[in-house]
């Protein structure tokens, strides 16, 4: 359960809308690329568009791995900018590492466990949003 924890609140990290980050960074566009693919990957029944949809959400968190969050950059974060980013880059990388295993389980077959594995990343938003972005 903790090893679901961890990704479920990174991918929190993605879910911004207009209202809440700016799609015109670099950054927010990756986001936008990433909160596309995991609704469309949470919706399909086919193994192949699934894993595809996987590859582009780890694509954009890849990107936006090496960026840094608008509301890091200004200071606002209360860890400071390296805490902030050592925190932002593990949370990156274990989304990226649930990405992969979504797609391994698309290309399984095994739709339980891709389930499993996306199911509790919806409820994990709001930690990302408290975390890395200004309200």
């Amino acid at each position: 359960m903790k090893k679901l924890l961890i990704p479920a609140l990174a991918l929190g990290l993605f879910a911004f809308t207009p209202a809440q980050a700016d799609e015109e960074t670099p950054l927010g566009e990756q986001m936008e690329i990433l909160n596309d693919s995991y609704k469309a990957f949470r919706r399909t029944d086919d193994p192949a568009e699934g894993a595809k949809l996987a590859r582009e959400a780890q694509a954009s968190v890849i990107k936006g791995m090496s960026m840094t969050p608008e509301f890091v950059e200004k200071g606002g974060h209360p860890g400071g900018k390296e805490k902030a980013m050592v925190s932002y880059r593990k949370q990156m990388a274990q989304l990226l590492i649930t990405l992969c295993e979504v797609e391994e389980a698309f290309l399984a077959k095994d739709m339980d466990k891709v389930q499993e594995l996306i199911t509790p990343l919806k409820d994990s938003k709001k930690k990302g949003h408290d975390e890395f972005i200004e309200e």
